[in-house]
């Protein structure tokens, strides 16, 4: 993914026509599943429109082991040092305010 699809991972709806109708379904699934939201019956039909069930389960197994070493950093705090940063092409998360 570029770097201007990354940006727009976030974006309510996606932008039209910068992601293919799976790419898109799989991130409205991941997106709907790390805000910890329910998976609605719409969002499960979408993925299977484009997926057989064994690549549902890795797909939910890929989001799902991407949000726990996500909440890992997050909770400890992991920087990146430039290098790794850059080599990994990672675009930094804004830390949420204090509840």
């Amino acid at each position: 993914m570029t770097d201007e699809e990354m940006s727009h991972l976030l974006d309510d709806p996606l932008p039209e026509g910068m992601f293919s109708p799976a790419e898109a379904a799989i991130i409205v699934f991941a997106r709907t599943s790390t805000w910890m939201q329910p998976i609605t019956d719409e969002i499960y039909a979408n993925l299977q429109e484009h997926f057989d069930t064994k690549q549902i389960m890795e797909i939910s197994f890929t989001v799902g082991l991407d949000q726990l070493i996500s909440r890992f950093h997050a909770t400890v705090r992991t920087d990146l040092d430039g290098v790794t940063a850059e080599a990994t092409n990672a675009c930094a998360v804004r830390i949420p305010d204090a509840p």
